[in-house]
């Protein structure tokens, strides 16, 4: 017998319009574009991923809300720098293992290694050829993400080798190319990155990528708009302070002036009333 679940009226809460929680100390600067929420998403055992964080900055990467976070870098692959990523990694990590700067044995052993420290796949980078990806698929029981740059027969290859998601960076044309593998393959899950704007990520979910790759800001990128934040707040208490001491200079300027013109009638008003005694005098003494 199937388990029922039965709603009873008011037994349910509402989830709409929920107050979003937040730590107090945390920052908003790494989140992702809201368009993104538009992608279908990938399950990935059981999860639906519907953005990749490309970074490999663990400041970013402990601070971004993406479903993901793919972890691809310019330099031979070493499993200090993957066991470094997955202490910071809220979210599942997937990492390059090779197939351009690192390859032959290696790719095998650092794909191993990757899976046994915890990744939840591996990526291999456009030069790898089918044959690299059949063997990593052989020998880890994670997802292997293929990397490709444009349609051709080399991408139907590694589909059949075993890659279980395509990652379609092929640059402005993206979202062209999204569309061609779609029309072939209407089930495959695709990842694809999104640019920079709203506009080319619209573009590229209605081609059908099923989840994007976003690259956030990075650290040094986020401290240095800090920092002009903070400069620019100096500055403009700095020309407040300025404007107050001018206004209040000002200020003492003009009471001190007001003072000066008080003491001046004060002075005249006593010479009048000198002069006023003076002359009444005179004429008493002509009486006499």
């Amino acid at each position: 017998m199937e388990n029922e679940i039965v709603a009873v009226p008011g037994a349910l809460p509402e989830a709409v319009g929920l107050a979003p929680i937040e730590n107090r100390i945390s920052s908003t600067a790494a989140r992702v574009p809201d368009i993104a929420a538009c992608c279908s998403g990938i399950r990935v055992q059981g999860r639906d991923l519907h953005t990749f964080a490309y970074s490999t900055d663990v400041a970013v990467i402990r601070n971004t809300n993406a479903d993901a976070i793919l972890a691809v870098y310019p330099f031979t692959g070493e499993p200090v720098i993957t066991s470094a990523l997955l202490a910071v990694a809220q979210a599942p990590l997937f990492v390059g293992v090779g197939g351009g700067t690192t390859t032959g044995p290696r790719v095998l052993q650092l794909a191993m290694t990757a899976e046994m420290q915890g990744a939840a796949g591996v990526i291999l980078n456009a030069p790898s050829p089918a044959e690299t990806v059949a063997d990593v698929a052989r020998i880890v029981n994670i997802p292997v993400i293929a990397t490709v740059t444009t349609y051709d027969e080399t991408l139907e290859e590694k589909i059949a080798a075993g890659a279980a998601i395509i990652n379609i960076a092929a640059g402005r044309r993206t979202a062209d190319v999204v569309r061609e593998v779609r029309a072939v393959h209407p089930t495959l899950p695709i990842l694809a990155s999104g640019g920079g704007t709203d506009d080319s990520m619209a573009a590229t979910i209605v081609a059908g990528a099923n989840a994007l790759s976003w690259t956030p800001p990075s650290s040094i990128d986020l401290q240095h708009n800090m920092m002009e934040r903070y400069r620019a707040a100096e500055t403009r208490f700095a020309e407040a302070e300025e404007a107050e001491a001018q206004a209040q200079a000002q200020a003492q300027a003009e009471a001190a002036a007001a003072m000066g013109g008080m003491a001046g009638m004060a002075a005249a008003e006593a010479i009048a009333e000198d002069l006023a005694d003076s002359g009444a005098s005179d004429a008493s003494w002509g009486d006499e």
